[in-house]
């Protein structure tokens, strides 16, 4: 048998091993088999989401300060928003890898598709973000103004509190790792444009800002049901605080979803009035600060 020969059995045993190697990690990070889900609230849950978020509001706080100009900001909401679209992009990929290609029916395609349209609470950063780098003026003023108070939310309460992911699936794992990404991208961009100051928060954009989350909140509530789905909670709360509100209205399903929208809204309302507070305190604070060096002229 010749040298050359040799060789390329060897090259094709390795291609070989690797692949196999490949499908062994596949069944274990992306399948979980053989693996037990830690938990929620877990040690490994809080452990991994406080690291997680800790690492980027440090690359939120750091960059805000570090850059000045507006383009060298521009360009940071620009990968933000690039990032939180990869990750969307990617479960999609996923979901229709090759080897579901053979399983691919119009009625499967139709459930995979549907139900997996970005129209959970958490998604709205998924719009907002990319419309915040391409749009200018008032209309990015408030775009600014729903990321810095959604984003920090969204990636407390869509990590520690994800009560439909981490029972089901494992820390280290394909699908609590695309969320975690996501959520925490939503974070550090709120964390970003608050520390660089980019939020106005000018009262006259609080009609704007609540009009989308209503709008989009309609359109996920139109598709629920429609095609019996469960985007933003508004069905039951899928192991997320939602239970609760659920169960404190009697499980009736109207109320359970008024409760909803005005908690949203509700939400949206008191950070604009802890903002305002808080505001008016540092300004008086300010004005005395100057009255008294005045004064000392």
């Amino acid at each position: 048998m010749s040298k050359k020969f040799k060789n390329m059995i060897a090259f094709f045993s390795n291609v070989l091993k690797l692949i196999l190697r490949f499908m062994d990690f596949y069944k274990w990070f992306f399948l979980e088999e053989g693996r037990t889900p830690e938990g929620l609230f877990s040690f490994w849950h809080i452990f991994s989401v406080t690291i997680t978020l800790a690492l980027f509001a440090f690359i939120a706080v750091y960059f805000a300060k570090k850059i000045k100009g507006e383009k060298g900001r521009n360009i940071f909401i620009g990968v933000m928003a690039l990032s939180i679209v990869m990750t969307q992009v990617t479960k999609f990929v996923y979901l229709w890898a090759p080897w579901e290609v053979e399983n691919l029916t119009f009625a499967r395609f139709w459930d995979v598709f549907i139900g997996n349209l970005p129209m959970y609470l958490c998604d709205m950063q998924l719009y907002v973000i990319p419309l915040a780098f391409f749009t200018r003026g008032r209309f990015r003023n408030w775009c600014f103004d729903f990321i810095s108070i959604w984003g920090i939310l969204m990636g407390v309460f869509g990590t520690y509190f994800a009560g439909n992911l981490y029972p089901s699936h494992c820390v280290i794992s394909w699908s609590v790792i695309n969320s975690l990404l996501n959520h925490s991208i939503s974070f550090c961009t709120g964390i970003f444009i608050f520390v660089a100051g980019l939020n106005t928060m000018e009262k006259r954009n609080i009609p704007y800002v609540i009009s989308f989350l209503v709008v989009f909140m309609t359109t996920a509530l139109i598709i629920d049901y429609v095609d019996n789905h469960n985007f933003m909670f508004f069905f039951h709360g899928d192991g997320t605080p939602f239970d609760f509100f659920l169960n404190l209205v009697g499980r009736n399903l109207v109320l359970y979803q008024i409760t909803i929208y005005i908690l949203q809204c509700g939400y949206m309302g008191l950070f604009y009035l802890v903002y305002y507070l808080i505001k008016k305190q540092v300004d008086k604070k300010k004005t005395a600060k100057l009255e008294t060096e005045n004064q000392a002229l």
